[in-house]
C-alpha cells in the first residue's frame, strides 16, 4: 500500500555543518585534547579533526597548532575561536527567543473537526498534542465533509481531518497524510469473490456511516436500494456483526466493527472510487499559526506514523483467505 507521509527534511545542510564544526572547535578549546573533545561531542576523533580541518580550508587559515598533540591555537585561530563563541551564543539566544514565541503562541482554543471515518486519526493526534501543548484548549467535533469545510470558512474550526480527494474550493488548503483502500465487510454466510464490484455491493443490504465516504464512492453507494445510515460506529458494528447487513469502510476503521469470528473483509475491484486520500484541510494561511504548524508537524513524527500504519493494517485480520484467523 502506498503511503503519502512526507519524508523528514535532511539535516545535512551546509549551514548545519558549519555550526557543527564550530562546536568541535569550541570543545577542543575547552578540553585542550582532541580525543576528549571528540568524546564530549559524541563523535570519533577523525570526525572532529576533519571538521576543524574543513573550517581551516573554508577560511584559508591555519587555526590549530599541530604537533604530536594539541599545542594551542594560532593568532588567526584565536580570532576564529572568538567568532565561533559569539555565533554559538547568538544561536542559543535565538533558540530561547523562538521558544518563548512558540510557547506564547500555543495558547487559547484549538478546534479540530473530523468525519465519522477519521475519528480514530483524530484521537491518535489529539492525545499527544494535548501533552505537547498543555495550555491549548483542545476541542474535537464530528461533522459531515461539507459542514467541516463551511466551519473552516466561518473560522469556527482551525483544522479538519477529512478526505482530500474532494474539491474544497477557494480559500482552503489541503495537506495529504496517507492513502487507504475501501473494503467490503460482511458477516453473512455467503461465498465471496477475491474482489467485489460496486454493483455487487449495491445489491446487498447495507449499513453505512453518514458522510463516511469520498464523493466518488458515494456516487456508487447511492444506487443501493436498501441502506441504513448511522453516524455511530457502534451501531454500524452491531448491524454488520448480525449478518443481516454489510458495509463499506476505509481500512483504517476496521477495528470499529468489533471482534467477530464471522466477519470478513473483501477488497474492492481497483478503481479511483475504491481508495481515499486522507489529510488536513485548513484555511489558506501564510505563515501557518504556531499551533497549526505544530499539529501538522506532529502527524509526521515517527511515533504517530507507526500508530497510523498499525491502524491501516487492522483490516488484515478479516481478509478473505487469511489463514492466520
Amino acid at each position: 500500500m502506498k503511503q503519502a507521509f512526507d519524508a523528514p527534511a535532511s539535516s545535512g545542510s551546509i549551514d548545519h555543518m558549519i555550526i557543527r564544526n564550530f562546536e568541535y572547535l569550541l570543545a577542543l578549546a575547552r578540553e585542550r585534547h582532541f580525543a576528549r573533545a571528540a568524546a564530549v561531542c559524541h563523535v570519533s576523533q577523525p570526525t572532529l579533526s576533519g571538521g576543524i580541518k574543513q573550517l581551516e580550508e573554508d577560511m584559508d587559515v591555519l587555526i590549530v597548532k599541530r604537533g604530536r598533540s594539541f599545542e594551542g591555537f594560532t593568532a588567526e585561530g584565536e580570532r576564529v575561536l572568538a567568532l565561533a563563541q559569539q555565533m554559538m551564543d547568538d544561536c542559543l539566544r535565538l533558540k530561547q527567543e523562538l521558544r518563548g514565541f512558540r510557547e506564547q503562541g500555543m495558547q487559547g482554543p484549538f478546534r479540530i473537526g473530523v468525519l465519522p471515518t477519521t475519528e480514530p486519526l483524530g484521537s491518535i493526534l489529539s492525545v499527544p498534542f494535548a501533552e505537547q501543548a498543555p495550555q491549548l484548549e483542545l476541542s474535537i467535533r464530528t461533522a459531515t465533509a461539507p459542514e467541516l469545510l463551511n466551519l473552516l470558512r466561518a473560522d469556527e474550526l482551525d483544522i479538519a481531518i477529512t478526505y482530500t480527494d474532494d474539491n474544497v474550493g477557494d480559500g482552503l488548503a489541503t495537506h495529504l497524510l496517507y492513502r487507504e483502500q475501501l473494503y467490503y465487510f460482511t458477516a453473512h454466510p455467503e461465498p465471496l469473490p477475491a474482489r467485489i464490484s460496486w454493483e455487487e455491493i449495491a445489491a446487498r443490504p447495507l449499513c453505512l456511516l453518514t458522510s463516511g465516504y469520498p464523493q466518488a464512492a458515494m456516487k456508487h453507494l447511492a444506487h443501493a436500494p436498501k441502506v441504513l445510515y448511522t453516524n455511530s460506529p457502534v451501531v454500524l458494528g452491531a448491524h454488520v456483526r448480525s449478518g443481516a447487513w454489510s458495509t463499506v469502510l476505509p481500512q483504517s476503521l476496521a477495528s470499529a466493527l468489533g471482534a467477530s469470528a464471522k466477519l470478513l473483509a473483501v477488497p474492492l475491484r481497483k478503481s479511483a472510487a475504491a481508495q481515499a486520500n486522507v489529510g488536513f484541510v485548513t484555511a489558506r494561511l501564510a505563515p501557518l499559526p504556531t499551533p497549526l504548524h505544530a499539529f501538522m508537524e506532529l502527524a509526521h513524527s515517527p511515533a504517530i506514523v507507526a500508530q497510523v500504519r498499525e491502524m491501516l493494517e487492522a483490516h488484515s485480520t478479516y481478509l478473505v483467505g487469511n489463514t492466520g484467523r
